[in-house]
């Protein structure tokens, strides 16, 4: 085991309240196994995280939205628990939580959010369940272009106080806008997911991404981008919006100003304030 900085072996209340006040489900066959987390009752909103992260994702989220929801999150394949399987393609993974969700809540309608990696996911299953989804954000989706290739510090062969200072300076080039904002909380919440990852998304199979997903798509739709996403190219953010509006001219579209790609932990008040209105029934359900 490396020699861990203190802030890494800290208590976390939080994080522990989410982690034992979960319901744990496992979907799929052995080797394509899916494990899910789940919080709250009511109608069911299905949460997907980003490259190298798992249902910690969305720590700021969970507890606020979970009052109106069943919150289902699964650690997606390949990061968390999950298994990480041998076709890496976004048809394959979306094919797969397709199926996980028919065994969890057969035909039901659920709401969606998408963030990153976990945005084209959630384009995948517009595809594979067309009509399921009332309400989808898609939270700085993958799948919609071209991405930047921020510089990022190994973590896994360095110890002490240099690990602490190499997940700092990584969540400052990838994560956050703000290094200021960058919490203990997050530096656990990174170090956790990123040891737990197996699957690199340099070897995932995008397929044609969002683009054959969101202009068929019927329910409520809204598309959130980040203003400083280390992960948009230059020039990229303003394009995105009416890109995405211009394949679904029905959607909301919305930029969350001076905010990095992880935006619902950088900027969580205003982020948690779009994700209730995006999963509204327009009579304020």
């Amino acid at each position: 085991m490396p020699l861990l900085p203190p802030v890494l072996t800290a208590a976390d209340a939080q994080l522990d309240r989410l982690r034992d006040s979960a319901r744990r489900h496992v979907t799929g066959p052995e080797g394509e196994r899916i494990h899910w987390a789940e919080w709250g009752e009511g109608p069911p909103l299905v949460m997907l995280h980003g490259a190298y992260g798992s249902w910690q994702h969305f720590t700021r989220q969970i507890e606020d939205v979970a009052r109106d929801y069943r919150v289902l999150i699964p650690d997606l394949p390949g990061y968390g628990r999950s298994d990480l399987p041998a076709d890496l393609s976004v048809v394959h993974i979306g094919r797969s939580l397709a199926a996980a969700l028919d065994e969890l809540i057969p035909g039901a309608p659920y709401r969606l959010l998408g963030f990153s990696f976990g945005g084209a996911i959630a384009g995948r299953l517009l595809v594979e369940q067309p009509g399921r989804q009332s309400h989808t954000l898609l939270a700085a989706p993958a799948g919609i272009g071209a991405s930047a290739a921020p510089p990022m510090q190994g973590v896994r062969a360095r110890q002490g106080r240099a690990l602490e200072q190499a997940l700092r300076a990584n969540l400052a080039s990838i994560m956050f806008a703000d290094p200021e904002k960058i919490t203990d909380q997050a530096l656990r919440i990174q170090y956790g997911c990123s040891m737990a990852a197996r699957m690199r998304v340099e070897r995932v199979d995008w397929g044609l991404g969002l683009s054959v997903a969101v202009p068929g798509y019927r329910g409520r739709l809204t598309g959130l981008w980040a203003e400083r996403d280390a992960f948009t190219l230059a020039g990229e953010t303003p394009d995105r919006p009416t890109r995405f509006r211009g394949w679904n001219p029905a959607a909301a579209v919305h930029v969350l100003p001076g905010t990095g790609h992880w935006m619902q932990y950088e900027n969580a008040d205003a982020f948690n304030a779009l994700l209730r209105g995006a999963m509204r029934d327009p009579e304020g359900g």
